[in-house]
């Protein structure tokens, strides 16, 4: 099993941790960090920094952030200097987060963290889409109709 943190401005974490755990089940295991409005960064810091005590024990921690250049994604990249088994993604989405937490319930062991990252990465990439309406196709008869 590998460590897994979301975190994003306001309720953003909360709220995929919410989804993920609604369809994926209770086995799904990771915590989510706030970033409310009104919390000074140091905080948010002390508290990704408690997240990623948690999961000390574990071979590898994936951070998964709402949004590059963001303080959540800063202050996670701050603290995974110097940790060779820490990685930080920007851009979670629901389908990222799914698919990595099946994994954690399903895999025995996740050996290379890199190639993970990069595979949960084109799951998001993969499932961002927009519906589109065709207008259907009118039947025209092939005769003259007269």
């Amino acid at each position: 099993m590998i460590g897994v943190i979301v975190t994003g401005h306001g309720s953003f974490a909360t709220g995929l941790e919410s989804n993920v755990k609604m369809l994926a089940g209770a086995e799904a295991s990771l915590i989510s960090v706030p970033f409310p409005d009104g919390m000074p960064p140091e905080e948010l810091s002390e508290k990704l920094s408690d997240a990623l005590a948690r999961y000390q024990d574990c071979p590898y921690t994936l951070v998964l952030a709402d949004l590059a250049g963001g303080t959540p994604f800063n202050r996670a990249s701050e603290l995974s200097v110097g940790r060779e088994n820490v990685r930080v993604i920007s851009g979670v989405n629901s389908s990222m987060l799914m698919d990595l937490c099946m994994r954690n319930i399903t895999e025995d062991e996740i050996t290379d963290i890199d190639a993970l990252a990069e595979e949960i990465m084109q799951t998001a990439r993969d499932n961002i889409g927009m519906f589109r309406l065709e207008p259907a196709a009118q039947d025209i008869p092939e005769d003259d109709g007269i």
